[in-house]
């Protein structure tokens, strides 16, 4: 499949100020969003809004959010209360859903239609890709939001590539015919065959692709991959 990227930000705790397409401060790109809603963000959510927040969505724009973890902290911080006390908050364990981010920037943008928040372990990534193809089947363009969380301590091991040393984010607006602002095209296509070495999964690989010089990539948990390619 091809797609076309109209538009492209990375976020990331420490880098974010100086990988944001547009410059803007992490706190001023979220001003927009209720009190509310602010307070209900952890520092992945704040940063998964103030991506999208610098892609403008449009009016009716389908968007996907992808995430092999998706907002862990608050699940494990349920467990650990779960484990003291038995109780636990009703509003917290609400949030803890795959789609939590998903639904809080839906309530944000008072966007009623449907989105979608997929997982494909160490392939998210491209299972993600894969459901903007479809919504582009329907739309002129859709939001992509890719993000993964830090493993909390207890549960880090060597199996979980797809989690990052501090929460980051990207997210892109693509289209599938190129427009006067395409920033690059994006080709994904179907490994015939992966191997134990092609492992990958690394939201943090996936940024050094983006912004960097190489123009492939092999998205793959060993068993199963797709290759990406940028021109």
């Amino acid at each position: 499949m091809l797609l076309f990227v109209d538009d492209f930000v990375v976020r990331t705790l420490s880098r974010e100020a100086h990988l944001a397409k547009k410059g803007a401060e992490l706190n001023a790109a979220t001003a927009g969003a209720p009190a509310m809603l602010r307070r209900r963000l952890t520092p992945l959510g704040k940063l998964a809004v103030s991506a999208i927040a610098e892609l403008k969505p449009q009016e009716n724009e389908p968007m996907v959010f992808a995430s092999s973890w998706g907002d862990l902290a608050r699940s494990f911080t349920l467990l650990e209360s779960l484990c003291s006390s038995a109780e636990m908050s009703p509003a917290a364990f609400a949030l803890s859903v795959h789609n939590a981010i998903g639904a809080t920037t839906a309530i944000w943008l008072k966007d009623r239609s449907a989105h979608k928040a997929v997982c494909g372990g160490k392939t998210t990534a491209s299972a993600g890709f894969i459901e903007c193809a479809l919504a582009l089947r329907k739309a002129p363009s859709v939001l992509l939001a890719r993000y993964e969380p830090v493993m909390p301590e207890a549960w880090q091991n060597p199996d979980a590539a797809e989690c990052s040393s501090e929460p980051a984010v990207w997210a892109m607006r693509l289209t599938a015919q190129k427009t006067p602002v395409t920033i690059f095209e994006l080709a994904v296509s179907r490994l015939s065959a992966a191997s134990e070495a092609d492992k990958s999964g690394s939201i943090a690989a996936e940024i050094d692709f983006f912004l960097g010089e190489m123009q492939t990539y092999v998205d793959t948990d060993g068993k199963r991959g797709w290759l990406w390619k940028k021109a």
